[in-house]
Order: C-alpha cells, then structure tokens, then sequence
C-alpha cells in the first residue's frame, strides 16, 4: 500500500513540476529583429522571416542563409512554502520569496531560402521557439532540520523544422504556406513531497528523494500561412498564422522507493501545446530608406490550448491519470523598432516590446512563467562585411516582476514571480 501511495505521489509530483510551456521568446530568429524588439512580419528580408511570416521570403533576391546563435540568461524568483518553529512547540508556515542564481542557455537558427522561379522562393529552416530551464536549491525547514536542502532543476524546449514555399500573385503581393515538424522536450529533478517538517520523503539517511521525469516527442501537423503586401515602396504590411499542434511527448519518471531503496520507474505521457498564433506587422521607411518604423502584433491563443494539463503515468499495467487545471489566458505581444542607416553599412536600431503571460495569478508556479505581463528593451547594430554578407548584434533585457497578494490552491502562494531575462544575438545573413 505504501508504494502505491509513493506511486501517486510521484505522479502528483510529475504533473505539477513540467506544466512549464512558456510564452514564446522573442527574437529567436534574427538579431535585426531582436535589436528591433522582436518585430519582423513587414520588412525582414533574411532567412530569418522564415517562422515569422514565410511569405516575406520574396523580398530575397536568389539565395539567402542566415544563422543566428542566441544567449539567453535568466534569474528566477518566487514565493516558496518555509517552515517555522513557534513558541509554543508546534510549527507554522509562511511564504518567502527567493531568488535563485542565474541560468543560462544557448539557442541556435539556421535557415535558407532559393528563387525556383521569378514569382516563387522555397525554403527550410530549424529553429527553436521555447527554450527555458529554472533550477532552485533551499532549505523547506531551516531551524528545524538545517542540513536538509532541496533542488529543482526544470527544463523545456520546443523546437521546429519549418519548410515554406512563397508565391508572388501580383508584383506587391505574394502568399505562403509552410509545413512545421514541431519536438519536444521536457526534464524535471523535483524532491517527492511527504509529510514531516520539511514537505518532502526522506530516504533511510535523512536526504531528499527525488523523481526524474523525461518526455520528448514529435508532431508533424503543423501549419503556418503568411501574407506579404507592399502597397507603395515605402510601406509593408505582413501577416501570419500559425496552427496548434499538440504533441503527446513519452517517456519515463524514475524515483527511488523510501520503504526499500528499490527502483520505481513509471511510464509516462504528457502533451505539449503549442497555440493557435496570429501575428500582423507593418514597416514603412523615409529618408531615402535610411529611416525605418516597425511594428508587429501577435496573439496567441493559450485559453483554449492549455485548460488543464494531464499525466498519465503506466506502472504494473495500471495506468494513473491526474489533470492539473491551468486556465491559462490569451497573451499578446507588442513589439515596436526603429533602425537608422548613420553611413554606408552601418545601421543602428532600437526597440520596445510589451508582453502579457498566459499564467493567471491564481495558478501562478515557480516552475512557470510568471503571472502579469513584462516590458523590454533592445538595441543593436548592423554591419555590411562585405556586398553579400551582413552582420547583425544584439541585446534585450526584460523586467518581468509580478507581486501575488492571494494564496490559492493552485499557486505557489504569496509573494513576488519575477524572471528578468538578459539576450546577446548574433546573425549572419548571406546574399546572393
């Protein structure tokens, strides 16, 4: 009976430590549009448009490849459940907010597109669209059981192979369509909560036992259509939409029985939603086209994608199924940039975006993004090496902070969720 109700636990625990899917980061793809606050739909003209709006691809002469590497370094901070001895023997709990050390993470573009024809460009691109990771060490109990320290250590990525083709229907109006291939990846070390002072199952030697939980897995139904209108030469407008797809991700959650030391191994299936997405950008350039304006629009539609979150997990032939209930709400995204050509190959560009989350306060996690909505700033700079190849950097910092005043059942409780994010990209476009 115990290991069924440690099977549970377990289980309980693999539910609420991976329902970690994120708002997508911006400025995945091209660090011209990281420096212009992640804007792109209306004038990109890399392979980097490639998920932003494939239908811009036929601003591209013949041949283009672009590469991007991304640094991406973030500091979580959420309210944590301590316990307290009190006066009188006993022991309470409260709410502390703790901020943990930063964590950073690589991320990597490279995509290429071709003129097959006078009025049609193919293309292929991997990219990924959600790469977070938060890892937290603290002592549950420290007066009461000071040696005793628990980590948690999430990570989830969402990456994609996109293949577009874009057709030109009138000289200032072209159409696409591009097939997604979208993975999944999510890991979670998390300790197994139980009774006792500290919220967690110790083993026979006082420490921690933890659940591993790895699931990963593929969709191939993914979508994506774009527009790109040019009314006069001056101005742009693009428009994108991309489909949900849901991929079931398997794989296994592994703990350690505390009645005997043995090996408890679950198979485990958990589905990964990325929303139905529509994003609109315009572009229009003065001075002779050394002065740009830029501005997108996105919104993603989290509320009908994640409701809940259900995990099933196999042990013995028995399957065990447990919904975790998000409500997750729409988010959208504002992104505003300027660029500015001060000599010949030489641009400087600035930016601005806004960005809602999808998580509500009431289910706010420290494993999740947090509740509330975030502001960034961004900069950068673009350098002609040589006629066919142009260089691109960038940097944006994002303050993201939200003050939770309502404990729930389903969040973390009372506190600040913050997760400010610093990014450094560097592009390479080549044009033939």
């Amino acid at each position: 009976m115990r290991s069924v109700s440690f099977s549970v636990a377990v289980l309980v625990l693999a539910t609420a430590g991976t329902a970690s899917a994120n708002t997508e980061i911006n400025g995945l793809f091209d660090a011209r549009s990281t420096a212009l606050g992640g804007s792109g739909a209306g004038y990109l003209d890399s392979a980097g448009v490639i998920p932003i709006n494939p239908a811009a691809l036929d601003q591209i002469p013949k041949l283009a490849l672009t590469f991007q590497g991304l640094l991406i370094v973030t500091q979580p901070q959420a309210p944590y459940t301590i316990t307290h001895p009190d006066s009188g023997g006993g022991t309470y709990q409260n709410y502390e907010t703790l901020r943990f050390d930063p964590v950073a993470a690589p991320l990597f573009y490279l995509g290429g597109a071709y003129r097959v024809h006078e009025r049609v460009v193919v293309g292929a691109a991997v990219y990924p669209l959600l790469g977070m990771g938060t890892t937290s060490a603290y002592q549950p109990a420290p007066e009461l059981m000071p040696k005793l320290e628990v980590t948690n250590d999430v990570a989830a990525g969402l990456g994609e192979l996109g293949v577009p083709v874009s057709v030109r229907l009138l000289d200032n109006l072209s159409l696409a369509l591009m097939w997604r291939a979208t993975y999944v990846t999510t890991s979670a070390t998390q300790p197994v909560a139980g009774g006792g002072a500290g919220g967690v199952i110790l083993d026979s030697s006082g420490n921690p036992i933890y659940a591993d939980l790895h699931v990963s897995g593929w969709g191939f139904t993914g979508l994506q259509a774009g527009v790109f209108y040019k009314p006069i030469p001056s101005l742009r407008f693009g428009l994108s939409y991309r489909s949900k797809v849901k991929v079931d991700a398997t794989g296994t959650t592994k703990s350690k029985n505390p009645v005997d030391g043995s090996t408890v191994e679950l198979e485990t299936t958990q589905p990964f939603t990325s929303p139905h997405t529509f994003r609109a950008g315009v572009a229009w350039t003065t001075l002779h086209d050394k002065l740009m304006f830029a501005a997108d629009f996105k919104f993603l539609m989290y509320a009908e994608a994640y409701e809940s979150l259900d995990t099933t997990v196999v042990r013995n032939g028995m399957s065990m199924t447990t919904k975790t209930i998000t409500n997750w709400d729409n988010a959208i995204a504002l992104n505003f940039g300027t660029e500015y050509q001060v000599s010949d190959g030489w641009w400087l560009r600035a930016g601005y975006l806004y960005v809602t989350s999808a998580v509500p306060e009431d289910y706010a996690k420290a494993a999740m993004p947090p509740p509330g909505a975030s502001n960034a700033v961004t900069a950068g700079l673009g350098i002609r090496i040589i006629d066919r190849l142009h260089a691109d950097v960038a940097g944006a910092y994002t303050f993201y902070e939200t003050e939770v005043d309502t404990a729930t059942p389903d969040n973390a409780g009372v506190g600040i969720y913050a997760n400010n994010t610093l990014q450094v990209a560097v592009s390479a476009t080549y044009h033939l």
